[in-house]
């Protein structure tokens, strides 16, 4: 509502893949999602693993607490023990929000500034996100001072545990799809590159294609980062079906 203002209840409930009607029943509380339904609205909302575990604790407890005879053998258990954080909050939002990454690669032009109100008027984000989010990569020594300048210290962040990383990837792409709009609309051409190809194909080839983009995505991350470097640019490559699936 933050972009839209009239955004519906009906848009959002279609958004989280459910009929409107019962997520107005569930924001009512005349309803309380099924363990099933509660873990459908954590992964569509996106939520970190911490919210996740508070979300799906405090729905186990009012079941509990409303004597249910036939409670989910996942919410009686354990009342949903808490899962280990295998991604921390912060961790969660370094990999969520994008700016994070773009500070990180920041450090590595010649013209880096640690101020946050260079880094938010360079992003443009505010000089608050700026500050809690270099706060934020220097708790998670993600950054560190050498020589009187922050460095990225790479320490390898892997996202492979998809089950705790997907909803926040979910939400860096989604913000990194706006930006590409935003430079669409703003950028020269001759500073920027978006290209498309639609194409009829042979599904079973999808497996070998991803792993041919992700050794162009590298081959093109080595060309691109040697030398000089001055700027920060994001490289997104697509490829999706055109086709709904027919459920």
């Amino acid at each position: 509502m933050k972009k839209n203002p009239v955004y519906s209840l009906r848009a959002f409930a279609r958004a989280l893949k459910f009929e409107a009607g019962v997520i107005s029943q569930y924001i009512s509380g005349k309803r309380i999602p099924s363990y099933k339904a509660a873990q459908k609205l954590v992964l569509e909302l996106g939520l970190s693993p911490e919210q996740k575990n508070s979300f799906l604790a405090s729905l186990a407890n009012h079941h509990q607490s409303r004597g249910l005879t036939r409670l989910s053998p996942a919410f009686r258990s354990n009342a949903i023990a808490i899962e280990p954080k295998a991604l921390s909050v912060d961790l969660f939002q370094v990999i969520g929000d994008w700016h994070h990454y773009a500070i990180l690669l920041l450090t590595e032009i010649k013209d880096f500034n640690e101020d946050p109100r260079w880094i938010a008027k360079t992003l443009g984000i505010s000089s608050i996100e700026a500050k809690f989010a270099l706060e934020r990569l220097i708790e998670l020594k993600l950054l560190q001072r050498r020589d009187g300048r922050l460095h990225f210290i790479d320490q390898g962040i892997t996202t492979e545990n998809k089950a705790v990383t997907t909803p926040a990837l979910r939400s860096r792409q989604r913000q990194i799809l706006e930006k590409a709009i935003e430079s669409l609309e703003n950028d020269p051409v001759e500073i920027r590159s978006m290209t498309g190809m639609t194409m009829a194909i042979n599904p079973s080839k999808i497996k070998e294609a991803k792993k041919i983009i992700s050794e162009f995505n590298q081959k093109m991350s080595r060309f691109l980062e040697s030398g000089s470097r001055s700027e920060v640019y994001e490289l997104q490559i697509s490829l999706f079906p055109l086709q709904k699936r027919v459920k």
